[in-house]
């Protein structure tokens, strides 16, 4: 399991009801989605990747348990909801072996106490000690099949052992703690025994700390969950820690050991740490999670007649992701929004850190996510992608491409790069805007073929506004931004929900009434952010570098004489060369592709004729699901066409709507 990030506190006071649907059928898990989003890379500079999440996404969120606890909600609700169908069961507090997996060297050293007993197959809790003399340290090696117990008697090692003990050789100490020497003289205690066990060839052994179930907890809920969390939170935590644990027992009762003490099992670090001088460094049990633990004893959670998978994670952005069993099953999760910092990410990788993490492909020259799970914005978590390069691609599944670059989930989309981003309504399709006559806004949602699925009023009162672009993801939130400027000049930020509405809009700045164009083409300088293009009333263009949180730098002029065009557009990567483009219809009705260099200039080529009959003019993402930008188009009787782009032409254009003559613009 994944432990909770140790990040700075946020408030537990919630402002938000959440309607809770336990009891209610689970929503059914949608069908994958296939998809073509493809964005070209330069080779050099950094991308951005926006998440969603902290971990695998099945069962619990922990911050989803959190935010149900502050509101009310009890542990046993908590389950119900992330563990649907599963039944509360009480069991005995039986032992679990956990592997201790730090202490690799094939010995197994223990600090000597007074009274010390040993215990292998054959033999239980016989007397270890030498009369007469001071042992102060224990330890178990190997021997072709066989362990061996030697005692450190006067700075030497003086064999204990009458004969070989197979399988296992296990210590245990009067107080019920164990102090285990690590490879680097660094102290644990653990509470139960410690046992060497055999694994695999001669000198192999591994150390296995023996320990009741409900003692075992004491380390591993705190380290899964903060200590301070709401009580109902850590009573889920204990449960769902349990559950998981006996789970793992029951799959291999009589194995060497049924769990482990990393993140890939449950977060386990024993009772206390201390310096190799014996100096304690830290206490890994809080008397909050021992009551929670105390106060749901022997709980579990059943499925079958058997423990449950409980798998859990620090936060599922929003949805929980289909596992493996019947009760892990993809839902809305009305929580785990709620007071949660890892809900929401981004993160900046180089070029450099795509090439270490895929080095078969040489450097790598795009990337293409080509199937979703079909829950949750953007069409879900990512299933399969294709990382392709210099020298090859290979195609890996969402999980994989998350573990090669450390991301914190599989639930990713790459963002404020050379691709343009009009995705409003977060479903994987690129969308449409539309201010109408009264200042109305409607969002016409693409069906990724190349047509519409249906239009919603989304907004009012942006007659106002002088200028309106869509100005992809500023903010590295994932999803789009619309940039607007008043008739005073003041330029606004619109930030996209993800649902084809916008949140409150905040001001960038003033001082804008100069400009006669802005827009927006991507990532024009490569450095991971969204950028921004304006076109005063003297013709030249100047450069405002994003700034990744919805600001501008200082900025650098581009170049003169753009008076002259009838209509400049931010078009994301059109030739392929990871770099964002312009497009520009000249006087005569020359449409001109304006390939960006990647440093803020660019170099006109024409790729058509006759546009001058086009009232309204978009460049818009794949609009047709064939992973490259597309072009669309209304003439003066109200025809909209799709022009599709094929990387270095037009393909035949398509009408693809009418009635739009009374639309004043698009974006």
């Amino acid at each position: 399991m994944i432990s909770i990030p140790r990040l700075p506190a946020v408030a537990t006071c919630l402002t938000l009801a959440l309607t809770l649907a336990v009891g209610h059928a689970p929503q059914a898990t949608a069908a994958p989605v296939s998809t073509v989003e493809r964005v070209t890379l330069p080779g050099t500079g950094t991308i951005t990747i926006a998440g969603r999440g902290y971990g695998h996404g099945r069962g619990m969120s922990q911050y989803g348990a959190r935010a149900a606890a502050s509101q009310g909600v009890g542990y046993q609700q908590i389950l119900d909801f992330y563990y649907p169908g599963t039944t509360s069961v009480a069991q005995a507090d039986e032992p679990i072996r956990v592997l201790i997996s730090a202490d690799s060297d094939n010995d197994v050293r223990i600090l000597a106490v007074p009274g010390m007993t040993a215990s292998d197959s054959v033999n239980r809790n016989t007397p270890i000690g030498f009369p007469g003399q001071t042992v102060t340290q224990w330890r178990i090696t190997r021997s072709g099949s066989g362990l061996y117990l030697d005692g450190l008697v006067g700075g030497s090692w003086k064999r204990w052992s009458q004969g070989a003990s197979p399988g296992f050789l296990s210590i245990a100490a009067p107080s019920g703690f164990i102090r285990l020497i690590g490879p680097t003289g660094t102290q644990k205690d653990y509470r139960g025994t410690v046992r060497a066990v055999i694994d695999g060839a001669s000198p192999r052994i591994r150390t296995v700390n023996e320990v009741r179930m409900d003692d075992y907890l004491r380390s591993v809920v705190p380290a899964e969950s903060p200590s301070s969390w709401p009580a109902d939170a850590l009573r889920a935590q204990s449960v769902a820690a349990r559950t998981y644990a006996s789970f793992e027992r029951a799959q291999a009762p009589g194995a060497a050991w049924h769990s482990c003490d990393t993140t890939q099992c449950q977060v386990y670090a024993g009772h206390k740490s201390f310096t190799s001088a014996g100096v304690q460094t830290a206490l890994h049990e809080a008397a909050t999670t021992d009551a929670a633990i105390t106060s749901t004893a022997n709980q579990v959670r059943h499925s079958g007649g058997r423990p449950a998978f409980t798998q859990f994670s620090a936060s599922n952005g929003g949805w929980t992701a289909a596992g493996s069993q019947p009760y892990l099953v993809a839902r809305a999760d009305p929580w785990d929004g709620t007071g949660n910092p890892v809900h929401r990410w981004s993160v900046k990788l180089t070029a450099a850190q795509l090439r270490s993490a895929f080095p078969s492909v040489g450097t790598v020259r795009s990337i293409t996510v080509q199937s979703r799970t079909g829950n949750g914005e953007w069409g879900g978590r990512v299933e399969r992608v294709v990382v392709a390069g210099s020298t090859g691609s290979t195609t890996v599944t969402g999980s994989a491409f998350r573990s090669a670059l450390g991301l914190r989930s599989d639930w990713w989309k790459l963002t404020a790069s050379s691709r343009i981003d009009s995705d409003f309504t977060a479903d994987g399709r690129p969308d449409l805007l539309a201010q109408i006559p009264g200042g109305g806004l409607r969002a016409y949602e693409g069906n990724g073929t190349g047509g519409f699925l249906r239009q919603t009023t989304v907004g009012s009162g942006w007659s106002g506004m002088r200028l309106v672009i869509r100005a992809g993801d500023l903010t590295g939130s994932g999803n789009p931004d619309v940039l607007a400027v008043s008739a005073q000049g003041t330029l606004y930020r619109y930030p996209s929900d993800g649902a084809g509405r916008f949140g409150p809009r905040s001001v960038v700045g003033p001082g804008w009434s100069s400009m006669s164009t802005i827009l927006a083409p991507g990532d024009v300088d490569r450095d991971g952010d969204a950028d921004l293009l304006a076109i005063d009333t003297s013709g030249s263009m100047w450069l405002y570098p994003g700034n990744g949180t919805g600001g501008f730098g200082a900025r650098r002029f581009v170049g003169p004489g753009w008076s002259s065009m009838t209509a400049v557009l931010g078009a994301g990567d059109w030739n392929g060369d990871g770099t964002a483009d312009l497009l520009a219809r000249s006087q005569t009705g020359d449409l001109l592709l304006y390939r960006g260099n990647g440093t803020g200039g660019f170099s006109p080529v024409r790729i058509g004729n006759g546009w001058s009959g086009m009232r309204l003019l978009l460049p818009v993402d794949d609009w047709d699901g064939d992973g490259v930008p597309d072009l669309l188009a209304s003439d003066s009787t109200g025809r909209m066409y799709l022009y599709p782009w094929s990387g270095s032409s037009f393909q035949a254009r398509r009408q693809v709507g009418t009635g739009w003559s009374s639309i004043e613009r698009i974006f």
